[in-house]
């Protein structure tokens, strides 16, 4: 008998999902040494990934802003366009404003 350990929400499972592939693509697209640097700070200072940014947006935030400077509304315009349509759903559109304001 197969007991399932996590109790995941297959939707908030795939928002996670499709946010973490956002961010990277925008990252990778900009250049592999920044994600490896984004990546890196996430982890050494904040103890996290790209697939926890969901819980803790600030984290990210201040690393793109250290890191890209003026450039970084330009990065979150890009994962903004990267989501696509998806962008509107509360989820998304939550964790934007986190970053934006």
């Amino acid at each position: 008998n197969y007991t399932m350990i996590y109790n995941v929400n297959p939707d908030q499972a795939i928002n996670r999902a499709l946010l973490a592939f956002s961010i990277e693509t925008v990252l990778m697209r900009v250049g592999a040494p920044y994600y490896e640097k984004v990546t890196a700070r996430l982890e050494n200072e904040y103890h996290i990934g790209i697939s926890d940014c969901d819980k803790n947006p600030e984290a990210l935030k201040q690393i793109l802003l250290d890191i890209f400077g003026k450039s970084y509304k330009q990065i979150l315009d890009e994962i903004k366009m990267e989501l696509g349509g998806e962008s509107t759903k509360q989820y998304y559109s939550s964790f934007l404003n986190a970053i934006t304001e």
